[in-house]
């Protein structure tokens, strides 16, 4: 079978092909590998360096934008009226969260907040009256006796002692259980309108008397109402000063408000949720007058500072507790704004509200190292470190990196287009390195197969020029015996030109073929005719006694509608094929019939067969199983070439069955007139 058999090919000639395509698409891989390593790292130093830029420029902008509000703070007391209350300017700062306490002199260094409490309880001492009456309440509890003698002296004294004795007489009233006449008793203190005048122990009295009243009042639903006044009147009296500037003293101010926000907070829910704004700014008051008590009271007055800076932030201690504490100076004041370290980290929001994200954490460092705000223990070196600004002399902050690698998360986007970018661009030069190297050993098989092709059309057409040349030589030199032996020459000079024949008229179809130029004469054709003609052309060389040729055709055929001449060349090719690779006692079979709509030319043999990998590639262009059988039998690789080329052309199908030394069958079926 013509093109069946050839060699194992030797691939020893494209190996050096394979090694330089190898080496064309490596070396651009590895050097690319490169480049885009380098520019993974340039890319991470780059994007450093710019959030560096960017957060170094950002922290510039915080550290002013903080150093501007404490400026503004400043600026704040500088409004302040001159002569203001101490009161208010407390309540002002609080107000402003300026600061957490406030210690104030005046400009000879006079401390003017917080000063020195008041003794209200000297009126024993100077008066026999209250020393009475005070016995006869406390030690003999004789309290309708001392309620009449308070009452005698509340008629007879000063607005001071007045006052006093009346306070005196509403506690003993109550403890004789007369709650209505004490708790009117105590309403002439708490609500007296001597509150206006410039004294300071009248006005402690009237708070005492608010608080007392509170506590005859608290928890009865019958004076409620009466509760909820005094509280309405005493919160406004608390940190302020009446119309001639006096107010109540610290300490007692500080007593006094505490116990009015128990008393409200104690008091029903209602109560409190009606003033909660009140009672919560109450709060802040009177922890700002706590602490500044506090350092006024461990000996930390102002004109001990009076040798910081101005305006800048210094730290002290009071006890194993840190504070921090800024001097600024006004025309006829010096205040001292004292800050807790607990809430001073806190107040620097703008440092919050600004690093506050996935990439950078930030520590504020006071002179001393002590951390002030932000994380404790970073993962890693500081990339910048700034100067906290002018109110915050050798005060640091520290920018980092969240987990060192912060960067490397900016940077993922663009590496990651990079990594997508690089590896497509590998997988292109993969691919086409490929695809280059399979064309190319295509080629260079393509190439040894029509070096081969030349070789085997020389040997094929040389040697019957060759038998011709020696018979046609011997007859015109008159060597033969007889007349029979003359003819049988002639006879082979036939069969020799015949073999020519074919075999030109197989190049020049694989030619035409080849520039797709053959021409099909289709007509409507008895199939029959075509096994017939191919059984003919074939004849002679299977009439001999080793070569059983048998041919069934079936009656009645339906017509095919083909190019005559073309399916004789492929018939014959099939047949020509299983006589040349079914060695001796050869068994070939021709049957015709039609199938399914379609008529079908089966050539059997009982040659060598074929493998499965064979029978993938047997029709292709020049493709030989068996080399040196190819070489004995004659042929080179295009008559099933040429057959399936037919074939298709026809539109019809050509296939192969077959098992190693068990013979082959190649089918073709062509579509019936009918179909068509």
């Amino acid at each position: 079978m013509l093109g069946r058999h050839t060699a194992n090919p030797t691939y020893s000639h494209m190996r050096w092909v394979v090694l330089l395509l190898t080496v064309a698409v490596i070396l651009p891989t590895v050097c690319l590998l490169w480049f885009m390593s380098e520019v993974i790292r340039n890319e991470r130093l780059a994007i450093r360096q710019k959030l560096v830029t960017i957060y170094r420029e950002q922290l510039t902008r915080t550290v002013q934008q903080v150093n501007e509000a404490w400026s503004k703070n400043y600026r704040f007391l500088d409004t302040q009226d001159p002569n203001a209350h101490f009161y208010q300017v407390l309540a002002a700062v609080t107000r402003n969260n300026f600061c957490d306490g406030l210690l104030i002199c005046d400009s000879s260094g006079i401390s003017l907040y917080p000063t020195a409490s008041l003794e209200t309880d000297s009126l024993a001492q100077k008066s026999s009256s209250f020393t009475e009456a005070w016995q006869l309440e406390f030690d003999k509890q004789e309290f309708a006796q001392a309620a009449e003698l308070f009452d005698r002296i509340s008629r007879e004294g000063d607005d001071l002692t007045s006052l006093t004795a009346l306070i005196g007489k509403s506690r003993c009233l109550s403890k004789l259980g007369m709650m209505d006449q004490a708790i009117k008793t105590c309403r002439q203190v708490a609500f007296s309108p001597l509150q206006e005048q410039g004294d300071a122990q009248i006005l402690t009295l009237i708070g005492n008397a608010g608080l007392l009243l509170l506590k005859f009042t608290s928890g009865n639903d019958k004076y409620k109402a009466t509760f909820e006044e005094t509280l309405t009147k005493l919160v406004p009296m608390l940190y302020s000063a009446n119309k001639a500037g006096v107010s109540i003293p610290p300490n007692q101010n500080l007593f006094m408000a505490q116990k009015v926000l128990d008393a409200a907070r104690s008091e029903s829910p209602i109560l409190g949720v009606r003033l909660q704004p009140q009672l919560a700014y109450l709060q802040k008051l009177i922890s700002a007058e706590e602490l500044s008590i506090r350092i006024a009271e461990n000996a930390y007055k102002v004109d001990v500072f009076k040798n910081w800076p101005k305006d800048t932030l210094q730290q002290f201690n009071v006890g194993n507790e840190v504070f921090y504490g800024q001097i600024h100076k006004t025309a006829n004041k010096t205040f001292l704004a004292i800050f807790s370290s607990k809430t001073f980290g806190p107040t620097l929001t703008d440092y919050q509200k600004n690093f506050s994200d996935t990439c950078v954490d930030y520590r504020i460092l006071d002179d001393t190292g002590r951390l002030i705000a932000g994380v404790e223990q970073p993962g890693d070196e500081p990339f910048t470190t700034e100067p906290a600004g002018k109110h915050f002399p050798g005060w640091k902050v520290q920018l980092f990196f969240k987990g060192g690698d912060a960067f490397k998360k900016a940077a993922n986007e663009k590496i990651t287009i990079y990594i997508w970018t690089g590896t497509l661009v590998i997988s292109l030069i993969l691919v086409s390195g490929a695809f280059a190297a399979k064309a190319v050993i295509n080629q260079v098989k393509l190439n040894r197969l029509k070096n081969d092709f030349i070789a085997t059309v020389s040997h094929e057409l040389k040697t019957p020029l060759a038998s011709m040349r020696v018979l046609v030589d011997t007859l015109l030199e008159g060597n033969y015996r007889n007349q029979q032996q003359a003819l049988e020459y002639l006879q082979l000079i036939s069969t020799e030109n015949i073999r020519l024949s074919r075999l030109i008229d197989n190049f020049l179809t694989f030619s035409r073929m080849e520039r797709n130029k053959r021409v099909f004469q289709l007509a409507r054709i008895d199939p029959a005719e075509i096994a017939r003609a191919a059984a003919d052309a074939v004849k002679t060389k299977f009439n001999n006694e080793r070569c059983k040729f048998t041919i069934d055709i079936q009656q009645d055929l339906p017509l095919v509608y083909a190019d005559h001449d073309a399916m004789v060349t492929v018939i014959v090719n099939l047949l020509d094929n299983a006589y040349k690779y079914s060695l001796d006692d050869k068994c070939i079979e021709l049957r015709v019939l039609a199938e399914n709509g379609f008529v079908v030319f089966r050539v059997t043999d009982n040659g060598l067969g074929l493998s499965r990998r064979s029978i993938k590639k047997i029709f292709k262009k020049f493709y030989q199983v068996d080399r040196s059988l190819a070489r004995r039998a004659g042929g080179c690789g295009l008559g099933l070439s040429i057959a399936k080329f037919i074939v298709d052309a026809h539109k019809g199908y050509i296939c192969v069955e077959s098992k190693l030394d068990h013979g082959s069958t190649f089918t073709v079926r062509l579509p019936s007139a009918k179909r068509v």
